[in-house]
Protein backbone atom coordinates (compact mmCIF):
# COMPACT_ATOMS: atom_id res chain seq x y z
CA UNK A 1 0.00 0.00 0.00
CA UNK A 2 1.10 3.31 -0.80
CA UNK A 3 1.37 5.67 1.82
CA UNK A 4 2.43 8.83 -0.14
CA UNK A 5 2.09 9.54 -3.39
CA UNK A 6 3.66 12.69 -5.53
CA UNK A 7 2.24 13.37 -9.41
CA UNK A 8 3.88 15.45 -11.72
CA UNK A 9 5.20 17.80 -8.82
CA UNK A 10 6.84 21.66 -9.60
CA UNK A 11 8.01 24.24 -7.32
CA UNK A 12 9.48 27.59 -8.13
CA UNK A 13 10.98 30.68 -6.32
CA UNK A 14 10.08 33.86 -7.61
CA UNK A 15 12.67 36.55 -7.29
CA UNK A 16 13.01 40.06 -8.71
CA UNK A 17 15.14 38.71 -11.09
CA UNK A 18 12.83 35.93 -12.18
CA UNK A 19 11.55 32.62 -11.75
CA UNK A 20 14.12 29.58 -10.34
CA UNK A 21 12.76 26.23 -11.24
CA UNK A 22 13.35 23.88 -8.02
CA UNK A 23 11.56 21.07 -8.45
CA UNK A 24 9.72 19.80 -12.44
CA UNK A 25 7.63 17.18 -12.54
CA UNK A 26 8.43 14.66 -10.20
CA UNK A 27 6.50 12.09 -9.66
CA UNK A 28 6.74 9.00 -6.71
CA UNK A 29 5.53 6.73 -4.62
CA UNK A 30 6.28 6.02 -0.89
CA UNK A 31 4.57 2.18 0.56
CA UNK A 32 4.21 1.55 3.86
CA UNK A 33 7.10 0.42 5.95
CA UNK A 34 9.62 1.23 3.20
CA UNK A 35 12.78 3.40 2.99
CA UNK A 36 13.05 5.54 -0.14
CA UNK A 37 16.22 7.53 -0.59
CA UNK A 38 16.46 10.35 -3.37
CA UNK A 39 20.00 10.94 -4.11
CA UNK A 40 21.62 14.14 -5.73
CA UNK A 41 24.05 16.83 -5.67
CA UNK A 42 23.84 19.91 -3.21
CA UNK A 43 20.85 22.48 -4.80
CA UNK A 44 19.13 19.51 -7.32
CA UNK A 45 15.81 20.44 -5.25
CA UNK A 46 16.31 16.96 -2.72
CA UNK A 47 15.39 19.11 0.49
CA UNK A 48 13.11 21.44 -1.62
CA UNK A 49 10.83 18.52 -3.17
CA UNK A 50 10.35 17.42 0.88
CA UNK A 51 9.66 21.00 1.97
CA UNK A 52 6.89 20.98 -0.45
CA UNK A 53 5.61 18.39 0.51
CA UNK A 54 5.32 19.46 4.36
CA UNK A 55 4.52 22.86 2.88
CA UNK A 56 7.23 24.43 4.47
CA UNK A 57 8.23 26.85 1.78
CA UNK A 58 9.27 30.18 2.11
CA UNK A 59 6.85 32.54 0.84
CA UNK A 60 8.46 33.40 -2.53
CA UNK A 61 8.18 29.79 -3.61
CA UNK A 62 4.89 28.46 -5.11
CA UNK A 63 3.74 24.47 -5.98
CA UNK A 64 3.25 25.45 -9.71
CA UNK A 65 1.61 22.09 -10.72
CA UNK A 66 0.79 18.50 -9.47
CA UNK A 67 -0.82 15.85 -6.37
CA UNK A 68 0.06 15.03 -3.34
CA UNK A 69 -1.52 12.15 -1.54
CA UNK A 70 -1.27 11.13 2.06
CA UNK A 71 -2.81 7.83 2.38
CA UNK A 72 -5.20 7.99 -0.13
CA UNK A 73 -6.31 11.54 0.51
CA UNK A 74 -5.45 14.50 -1.53
CA UNK A 75 -3.31 17.20 0.50
CA UNK A 76 -2.32 19.87 -2.31
CA UNK A 77 -4.34 22.51 -1.48
CA UNK A 78 -4.13 22.00 2.66
CA UNK A 79 -4.07 25.20 4.45
CA UNK A 80 -1.70 25.69 7.00
CA UNK A 81 -3.87 25.35 10.02
CA UNK A 82 -4.18 21.69 8.24
CA UNK A 83 -0.78 20.40 7.61
CA UNK A 84 0.07 21.70 11.16
CA UNK A 85 -2.63 18.88 11.95
CA UNK A 86 -0.46 16.03 9.95
CA UNK A 87 3.30 17.76 10.61
CA UNK A 88 4.30 15.85 14.03
CA UNK A 89 1.66 13.64 13.75
CA UNK A 90 1.38 11.93 10.65
CA UNK A 91 4.81 13.66 8.99
CA UNK A 92 8.01 13.86 11.02
CA UNK A 93 11.42 15.21 10.41
CA UNK A 94 14.96 14.79 10.98
CA UNK A 95 17.16 17.80 10.44
CA UNK A 96 20.81 17.85 9.41
CA UNK A 97 22.65 19.56 12.48
CA UNK A 98 21.06 18.58 15.92
CA UNK A 99 22.12 21.54 17.73
CA UNK A 100 20.34 24.09 15.39
CA UNK A 101 17.32 21.51 15.39
CA UNK A 102 16.98 21.81 19.59
CA UNK A 103 16.24 24.36 21.67
CA UNK A 104 19.06 25.22 23.58
CA UNK A 105 17.06 26.72 26.93
CA UNK A 106 15.36 23.73 27.67
CA UNK A 107 16.35 20.19 28.24
CA UNK A 108 16.01 17.55 25.99
CA UNK A 109 13.21 15.77 27.81
CA UNK A 110 11.06 19.08 28.25
CA UNK A 111 11.56 19.25 24.28
CA UNK A 112 10.21 15.39 24.02
CA UNK A 113 7.57 16.07 26.70
CA UNK A 114 6.36 19.04 24.40
CA UNK A 115 6.24 16.59 21.42
CA UNK A 116 4.26 14.02 23.33
CA UNK A 117 2.26 16.76 24.53
CA UNK A 118 0.56 17.60 21.21
CA UNK A 119 0.09 14.60 20.35
CA UNK A 120 -1.77 12.94 23.01
CA UNK A 121 -2.83 16.24 24.70
CA UNK A 122 -5.01 13.80 27.25
CA UNK A 123 -1.32 12.17 29.25
CA UNK A 124 -0.97 13.30 32.71
CA UNK A 125 2.32 14.42 33.47
CA UNK A 126 3.62 11.29 34.82
CA UNK A 127 2.74 9.45 31.85
CA UNK A 128 4.14 11.85 29.98
CA UNK A 129 7.45 11.71 31.80
CA UNK A 130 7.61 7.97 31.14
CA UNK A 131 7.17 8.03 27.55
CA UNK A 132 10.09 10.39 27.69
CA UNK A 133 11.88 7.92 29.34
CA UNK A 134 10.82 5.11 26.89
CA UNK A 135 11.53 7.24 23.55
CA UNK A 136 15.00 8.01 24.99
CA UNK A 137 15.41 4.33 26.19
CA UNK A 138 13.83 3.16 21.87
CA UNK A 139 16.81 5.96 20.29
CA UNK A 140 19.56 3.75 22.33
CA UNK A 141 20.53 6.38 25.06
CA UNK A 142 22.07 5.23 27.97
CA UNK A 143 20.84 6.37 31.72
CA UNK A 144 17.53 8.26 30.23
CA UNK A 145 16.46 9.39 33.62
CA UNK A 146 19.75 11.61 33.78
CA UNK A 147 19.83 12.49 30.09
CA UNK A 148 16.38 13.80 29.67
CA UNK A 149 17.23 16.62 32.49
CA UNK A 150 20.43 17.49 30.21
CA UNK A 151 20.30 20.44 27.83
CA UNK A 152 21.84 20.11 24.16
CA UNK A 153 25.16 21.45 24.70
CA UNK A 154 25.44 18.56 27.48
CA UNK A 155 25.37 16.26 24.42
CA UNK A 156 27.40 14.92 21.80
CA UNK A 157 26.55 15.47 18.42
CA UNK A 158 25.32 11.56 17.99
CA UNK A 159 23.24 11.92 21.50
CA UNK A 160 21.84 15.08 20.00
CA UNK A 161 20.53 13.77 16.83
CA UNK A 162 19.29 10.68 18.73
CA UNK A 163 17.36 12.58 20.75
CA UNK A 164 16.24 14.86 17.45
CA UNK A 165 15.07 11.56 16.30
CA UNK A 166 13.50 10.66 20.06
CA UNK A 167 10.82 13.77 19.41
CA UNK A 168 10.38 12.71 15.41
CA UNK A 169 9.20 9.48 16.70
CA UNK A 170 6.90 11.02 19.35
CA UNK A 171 4.01 10.96 17.62
CA UNK A 172 4.11 7.89 15.65
CA UNK A 173 4.77 9.12 12.39
CA UNK A 174 3.36 7.05 9.02
CA UNK A 175 6.04 8.89 6.93
CA UNK A 176 9.72 10.37 8.45
CA UNK A 177 11.61 12.50 6.70
CA UNK A 178 15.39 12.58 7.46
CA UNK A 179 17.44 15.48 5.73
CA UNK A 180 21.16 14.41 5.19
CA UNK A 181 20.46 13.78 9.07
CA UNK A 182 24.12 12.46 9.41
CA UNK A 183 25.66 15.27 7.44
CA UNK A 184 27.35 17.48 10.73
CA UNK A 185 28.70 13.66 12.26
CA UNK A 186 31.70 11.97 12.73
CA UNK A 187 32.22 8.80 10.34
CA UNK A 188 31.31 6.54 13.62
CA UNK A 189 28.45 8.03 14.95
CA UNK A 190 26.79 8.57 11.41
CA UNK A 191 27.15 4.65 11.36
CA UNK A 192 25.59 4.07 14.11
CA UNK A 193 22.78 6.79 13.84
CA UNK A 194 22.13 4.91 10.33
CA UNK A 195 21.73 1.72 11.94
CA UNK A 196 19.39 3.42 14.14
CA UNK A 197 17.25 4.33 11.84
CA UNK A 198 17.28 0.89 9.83
CA UNK A 199 16.63 -0.52 13.19
CA UNK A 200 13.57 1.59 14.12
CA UNK A 201 11.94 1.37 10.51
CA UNK A 202 11.44 -2.43 11.30
CA UNK A 203 10.59 -1.98 14.63
CA UNK A 204 7.81 0.52 14.37
CA UNK A 205 7.19 -0.26 10.64
CA UNK A 206 7.34 3.91 9.65
CA UNK A 207 7.97 4.78 6.08
CA UNK A 208 11.29 6.69 5.11
CA UNK A 209 12.26 9.35 3.02
CA UNK A 210 16.16 9.94 3.40
CA UNK A 211 17.81 12.68 1.68
CA UNK A 212 21.34 12.41 0.89
CA UNK A 213 24.50 13.30 -1.54
CA UNK A 214 26.41 10.18 -0.32
CA UNK A 215 26.25 7.34 -2.52
CA UNK A 216 27.93 5.09 -0.05
CA UNK A 217 25.05 6.35 2.59
CA UNK A 218 22.26 5.79 -0.02
CA UNK A 219 23.23 2.21 -0.61
CA UNK A 220 23.42 1.29 3.07
CA UNK A 221 19.83 2.89 3.67
CA UNK A 222 17.54 2.62 0.66
CA UNK A 223 15.12 -0.22 -0.17
CA UNK A 224 14.45 2.15 -3.66
CA UNK A 225 16.34 5.05 -4.50
CA UNK A 226 15.52 7.98 -6.68
CA UNK A 227 18.02 10.18 -8.23
CA UNK A 228 17.98 13.91 -8.58
CA UNK A 229 19.52 16.42 -10.70
CA UNK A 230 18.64 19.98 -11.45
CA UNK A 231 14.96 19.43 -10.07
CA UNK A 232 14.37 16.35 -11.84
CA UNK A 233 13.82 12.60 -11.03
CA UNK A 234 15.67 11.25 -13.62
CA UNK A 235 16.14 7.39 -12.04
CA UNK A 236 13.63 5.50 -9.58
CA UNK A 237 13.81 2.09 -8.70
CA UNK A 238 14.99 -0.62 -6.26
CA UNK A 239 18.42 -0.14 -4.34
CA UNK A 240 19.46 -3.52 -6.15
CA UNK A 241 19.21 -2.00 -9.42
CA UNK A 242 20.51 1.45 -8.78
CA UNK A 243 23.18 0.46 -6.44
CA UNK A 244 23.82 -3.05 -7.67
CA UNK A 245 26.62 -4.69 -5.56
CA UNK A 246 27.82 -1.93 -2.98
CA UNK A 247 24.44 -2.87 -0.88
CA UNK A 248 25.67 -4.33 2.63
CA UNK A 249 23.66 -7.77 3.08
CA UNK A 250 23.02 -6.48 6.51
CA UNK A 251 21.00 -3.68 5.43
CA UNK A 252 18.02 -4.12 7.54
CA UNK A 253 15.76 -3.70 4.53
CA UNK A 254 11.60 -5.37 5.45
CA UNK A 255 11.33 -7.85 2.40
Amino acid sequence: MDVLTVKDLSVSFYRESGEIEAVKHVSFSLRAGEILVIMGDTGCGKSVLCKSILKLLPDIAKIKTGQIFLQGKEITHYTEKEMQKLRGTVFSMVFQNPMTALNPCMSVGAQIAEAVRLRNPELSRRERQDRVINLLELVGIDHPGERAGQYPFQLSGGMAQRCVIAIALAADPAVLFADEPTTSLDVGVQSQVLELLLELRKKLGMAVIFITHNPEVAAQMADRAALMRDGELYRIGDAEEIFGKTIPNNCGRID
